[in-house]
């Protein structure tokens, strides 16, 4: 366990705009080897809109007072039915394997469950190993694969159950 207490705050577009184009840059070169297909102007109208639906899931996280990484979960619908949905759970280099990851899935957890959803998905690229094994080890099952490109996403999911 960190000595570290995590803090989330709201993400502010002007103030974090290159902060966290730079992560999701990060993270498709991770997971599908190049940040290519990333899009500043697309991510841009579907985060301000995630920041009017679901303002307590899209979060910066503190370490210290510095920002550690950051947080966006939502609700979706999947076969029917509204579930928790993490598009990204992100911790800069520096914080990680630290147990922090734990503790940005527990604030996802409280969310959903507050929200009175008994489960919660994910992706995850299978070439992003430390991640796939990171979620496996949490409770998460893997639901299905989806194939683009020759590139192999799981989807996961994970139940949450009260109390929150």
């Amino acid at each position: 366990m960190t000595a570290e207490v995590l803090q989330f705050r709201s993400i502010d577009l002007f103030r974090d705009w290159a902060t966290i184009v730079a992560f999701h840059r990060d993270v498709f070169e991770i997971s599908f080897g190049s940040d290519e297909e990333f899009s500043e102007s697309n991510y841009r109208t579907i985060l301000q809109d995630r920041l009017q639906r679901f303002p307590e899931g899209q979060r910066i996280v503190l370490a210290g007072g510095a920002v550690a990484g950051q947080v966006e979960i939502w609700t979706r619908e999947y076969e029917g039915r509204n579930v928790g949905y993490a598009s990204l759970f992100y911790l800069v280099p520096r914080w990680r394997g630290q147990g922090l990851g734990r503790e940005l899935l527990q604030y996802a957890e409280r969310y959903f469950c507050n929200e009175g959803l008994g489960e919660y998905h994910l992706r995850v690229s299978e070439r992003n190993e430390h991640a796939l094994r990171f979620y496996l080890k949490q409770g998460f099952v893997r639901l299905e694969a989806e194939e683009r490109d020759d590139l192999v996403t799981w989807r996961m999911m994970k139940s949450v159950t009260p109390p929150c």
